[in-house]
């Protein structure tokens, strides 16, 4: 369908040919799934890849530093009492 082109479309082929160039290592990905389903407490959460851990930590500062802007107004809702 024409209409759904330029979204739906631009994406699957984008997937297409990201296929096999991207860099993480699927086996290396299944390996590190089945340490994970052995572990006693696995992480609540893990970042496979490099591009998943530059990105994370990337959005992560953003977040932290948007909030460092906004404290006094973030912490300007406790009562007086609070130290």
């Amino acid at each position: 369908m024409r209409e759904y082109d330029a979204t739906v479309g631009a994406a699957a082929r984008f997937q297409r040919a990201y296929d096999g160039k991207q860099p993480g290592d699927p086996a290396r990905a299944a390996a590190v799934l089945r340490q994970l389903a052995s572990m006693h407490e696995p992480p609540l959460r893990l970042l496979l890849g490099r591009d998943a851990f530059v990105t994370a930590e990337q959005n992560a500062l953003q977040k932290l530093e948007s909030d460092k802007n906004w404290k006094d107004l973030s912490v300007s809702t406790d009562y007086s009492s609070v130290p």
